[in-house]
């Protein structure tokens, strides 16, 4: 027990059988106060507060939020703008750069960092813990609006979306089945326009699927013969496809409206669409281009594995809730959605089937299963033990005592808007240990009195709250002000950490209030018809019998003369300093792994990889993966990257040169060891495996709690994107050899082929041609441009109508020409009456250069980011062995070029920085209770000096554990 029991002097009468020296000092039940008698005596109060809790805590549960991980209420929002075609330079002056500066100036902001690719920018900003949510994003939007007039004109407007911190799926389906893979994808995409409908549900992200679109592919050289330019096809497109409302009218005759009804309705008119007129006739669009219905280019492919089975083609969904909904009610309605759509075979083809990849209910019953099971283990605990020292009575009050308890703290984090999630469940499991020890006291003070000195029920309850409950009030209150500082945690962290002491402070309060004011009172029903005992129990005999020894042993040896006393001292203090040496040896370790049953896999190939060849990668590796027996499944992704494991990190999730695969462990029971340590052994078989492709990178992301991103994250900042890319380099060197970090890469990727075709401005002058018109053909010549919109009807949605061009290298593929003398074919259209058709190489220069995937920025200021995890040593263990090379590489590096460390150093840091004073408070707290509870100054600061000396049990018990 935490509380030290009051000295109590066995006082009894003669007549009683007990020693005729000490007298009983029972109370005067009738001149007690009354308000003492109603709570302390009263069972029918006992019994409304025990039906209040009871109640209040179901209704809780039931009524509660359950999620996995709490939703932090901290504004996070990201600003997305798409502007097709662009490279990541382009993108990053012209979009991430102007953003950026109207943003800078909205109050509250905490970080921003931005990410700039090839055809989108994506800007990450993360506000302070104080900021109101909805406030603060809705002046991020009025920012972001202001810097909508400095982008470019082609350019999308940028999206503002809030989103969760923690903004992982939680479901995952997978659709498959013996079927073609064209009709599942057109399945899913009906599928997902279902699921985004349901209560709860934020995004629906497919996996594998394919869109229904009408291609439009030009004939290039059809295109020269006629000197019909492509932007003249996309404006006559986008020309005829309209329906204009005219007029409202009353006539029993002509209708009540008018309208004019052009839109593309059937092929057959879009294929006869007139484009010009040549010689009297009329060019139709059948003539320059094929008009076809059918799926987009395909860019990712997925595959499943079940327990080993070989793979199949799937779609996968992967649903995300709104953040504060409920995850199982959540998961619940979309499966019984899924199961609604299966009944109609317009919407579920036959032969389809689905299976759930990865659900966060599974993870939130087993968290609340190892809730119950901890309260039943601490009951029984509780039972034996009491049962063995006390009565099967005492046993019985004590042990209910517990679910009761967590049955009111369900309820009050209930009414206060908490969420039921792993931190609360911790927490409560973290109570458990401590609140166990007023119930304990409490029942042996009833025991005490009754049996031993023999007084009435009315004269031991009343004796038990007197002497028991001010050190036990001392006691709960000194736990409660040293988890204290724990609620003054700041940072996006300190939010997710504060549920823990807020829930185990929450428990010790009714502990005792349970206690005092419903174990005392109710206990009559089990120990109101006893009479003491005639003599002391065997337990009270052998108690009493061992604490005599102690002091008369401790009066012998410890303290028997001052040079005795000094001696112990001493020796407790040297012994004390060589635990605390040997514990700063031991490895520190923020967030600890744990068996957590998803992982996913991320292989990032050279980017001019097609995707031929990633089918190539992702076949050598899933088959590693499927005939690993303690999987459940497997989920291969070719051109995208897996996202059921959170990575943290801005990055593209899509491109031909991606490959990922998305695993489930089975349950627990179901293998012989826990996950991470099947994780440390799958490691070096996959990178064995990659390492056979040049330039490839492995990232093995596992699921862990309170964390996402790699924990080892070193940022250099500067300006110029070369040298940035040459510094990381040589700290990525440094990295890798140190033992222990694995994955080790950089946010800034490999450099990609980048052809510019550079203008020559005198020649554009004499042909009439200006950039704009240039670079608008060759857009057309290069990929697949959306140029409106086509009509299906009903309650479907429109196809896009895609105009891009059929180069025969392509293979009917969308893209630019892939060979040197396709590329020198490209004409250009003037207007110029002399020179109408001319060829690429008229007006533009072919260079041939490198550029970046990808620009990263924090701050407003370049930054690459040299990224890894740790193996069997600790992230501080790793940075410590790192930190004096990066000094000393810092010492060459150009002015301006500085590093930092971020993930779990930084987090580390935000997260017990702002803990310092409220520890110094809650200690001082502490000694204020105890003086007051002692009335001397002394005792309390010898109980405080003692506290560190009980450490050496601990951390030497520790210490044993681990070796």
């Amino acid at each position: 027990m935490s509380e030290v029991k009051p000295h109590l002097k066995n006082t009894h009468a003669q007549n009683n059988g007990r020693s005729p020296d000490l007298p009983v000092n029972a109370p005067n039940v009738s001149k007690t106060p009354r308000l003492a008698r109603f709570f302390f005596l009263n069972t029918i109060f006992a019994i409304l507060l025990s039906l209040l809790m009871v109640v209040g805590g179901i209704l809780g549960y039931f009524s509660m939020t359950k999620q996995s991980n709490p939703d932090i209420d901290i504004a996070v929002a990201t600003i997305t703008t798409t502007w097709g075609g662009a490279d990541p330079q382009t993108i990053e002056q012209q979009v991430t750069s102007e953003i950026e500066t109207e943003i800078t100036s909205v109050e509250n902001v905490s970080e921003i960092q931005s990410a700039s690719y090839t055809g989108f920018s994506v800007i990450n900003v993360e506000f302070t813990s104080e900021a109101d949510p909805d406030q603060a994003v809705q002046e991020l939007r009025q920012a972001v609006s202001q810097a909508e007039s400095e982008l470019p004109e082609d350019a999308d407007q940028p999206v503002v979306e809030q989103v969760s911190v923690n903004d992982a799926p939680i479901l995952t389906l997978a659709l498959f089945g013996d079927i073609d893979t064209t009709v599942i994808s057109q399945a899913a995409e009906s599928i997902q326009d279902r699921l985004e409908q349901v209560a709860g549900v934020s995004e629906v992200n497919l996996g594998g699927a394919r869109e229904e679109v009408i291609s439009v592919q030009m004939d290039p050289f059809r295109l020269a013969t006629l000197g019909i330019s492509p932007t003249a096809v996309a404006n006559q497109i986008r020309t005829a496809n309209r329906d204009v409302p005219l007029a409202e009218i009353e006539s029993d005759v002509i209708g009540s409206q008018v309208r004019f009804y052009a839109r593309f309705r059937n092929l057959e008119d879009l294929r006869e669409l007139p484009i010009t007129r040549l010689e009297g006739r009329v060019v139709r669009l059948e003539e320059l281009a094929s008009v076809r219905r059918e799926l987009a280019q395909e860019e990712t492919r997925a595959f499943i594995s079940n327990q080993g089975e070989p793979y199949q083609p799937v779609v996968s969904v992967g649903i995300k809730k709104v953040p504060g909904q409920d995850s199982i009610e959540v998961i619940d309605s979309v499966l019984t959605t899924i199961k609604q759509i299966q009944q109609n075979p317009n919407d579920w083809p036959s032969g389809m089937e689905y299976s759930v990849i990865a659900s966060e209910a599974d993870i939130i019953w087993e968290q609340l299963g190892n809730l119950f099971v901890n309260a039943l283990q601490a009951m029984v605990a509780v039972f034996v033990i009491l049962f063995i020292a006390l009565s099967w009575r005492e046993a019985l009050i004590a042990g209910l005592s517990i679910p009761l308890t967590f049955l009111g703290a369900m309820a009050v984090l209930w009414l206060t808007g908490q969420t039921l999630n792993n931190m609360v469940l911790i927490g409560m499991v973290l109570a458990l240990g401590i609140l166990v020890d007023v119930f304990i006291l409490m029942m042996e003070g009833m025991h005490e009195f009754i049996f031993v000195q023999g007084m009435s029920f009315n004269q031991a309850a009343l004796k038990t709250v007197k002497t028991y409950a001010p050190p036990a009030f001392a006691g709960q209150l000194t736990t409660i002000l040293a988890l204290f500082p724990l609620l003054a945690i700041s940072g996006t962290l300190g939010k997710f950490i504060q549920l823990l002491p807020y829930t185990a402070i929450i428990c010790l309060v009714l502990s005792f209030a349970i206690a005092i004011l419903i174990d005392v009172p109710l206990s009559r029903y089990l120990l109101a018809d006893l009479k003491g005992a005639e003599k002391k129990s065997r337990i009270d005999r052998l108690s009493e019998t061992a604490s005599r020894r102690w002091v008369r042993w401790s009066l012998n040896h410890t303290v028997r003369n001052r040079k005795t006393a000094w001696a112990w001292v001493l020796g407790t203090l040297a012994l004390f300093f060589c635990v605390m040496a040997s514990f700063s040896q031991i490895p520190v370790e923020f967030f600890p792994q744990g068996d957590q049953r998803n992982f996913s896999v991320n292989v990032e190939l050279p980017p001019t990889t097609t995707l031929a060849v990633s089918q190539g990668v992702a076949d050598d590796l899933g088959e590693i993966l499927r005939e690993k027996d303690y999987l459940d499944s497997v989920i291969k992704y070719v051109g995208q990257r897996s996202n059921l494991v959170a990575s943290g990190e801005l990055q593209p999730t899509t491109g031909s040169y991606l490959v990922g695969f998305s695993a489930t462990f089975l349950p627990e029971n179901e293998r012989d060891q826990l996950s991470f340590e099947y994780l440390e052994e799958l490691r070096p078989e996959l990178e064995t495996a990659v390492n056979q492709y040049p330039g490839a990178t492995l990232v093995l992301n596992a699921q862990q709690s309170g964390q996402s991103g790699d924990p080892i994250q070193i940022e250099i900042s500067g300006s110029e994107l070369s040298q940035l890319r040459q510094i990381a380099q040589e700290v990525q060197n440094a990295l890798r050899q140190i033992p222990g970090a694995t994955d080790v890469r950089d946010s800034l990727g490999a450099l990609q082929q980048d052809l510019r075709l550079v203008p020559k401005r005198e020649e554009l002058s004499f042909y009439n041609l200006s950039e704009d018109e240039l670079s608008a053909q060759a857009q057309y010549y290069t990929r697949a441009i959306d140029v409106g919109d086509y009509a299906i009807g009903g309650d479907q949605e429109d196809l896009e109508i895609r105009l891009s061009t059929a180069w025969p290298s392509r293979q009917g593929q969308v893209g630019g020409p892939t060979r040197r003398d396709e590329l020198l074919a490209t004409r250009f259209f003037t207007n110029n009456p002399d020179e109408a058709v001319i060829s690429a190489g008229a007006v533009v220069n072919a260079v041939q250069a490198e550029s970046p995937l990808s620009i990263a920025r924090r701050g407003g200021q370049r930054t690459a980011t040299v990224l890894a995890k740790n193996t069997s040593r600790t992230v501080g263990e790793i940075l410590a062995d790192l930190e004096p090379k990066l000094q000393e590489m810092q010492q060459t590096w150009p002015q301006g070029y500085r590093y930092s460390f971020g993930g779990e150093t930084e987090d580390q840091a935000e997260t017990f920085g702002s803990a310092g004073q409220s520890l110094g408070l809650a200690i001082f707290l502490v000694f204020a209770v105890l003086v007051l509870q002692l009335g001397s100054f002394r005792q309390p600061f010898i109980i405080l000096l003692a506290i560190p000396f009980a450490l050496i049990g601990t951390i030497g018990g520790w210490e044993c554990v681990i070796i």
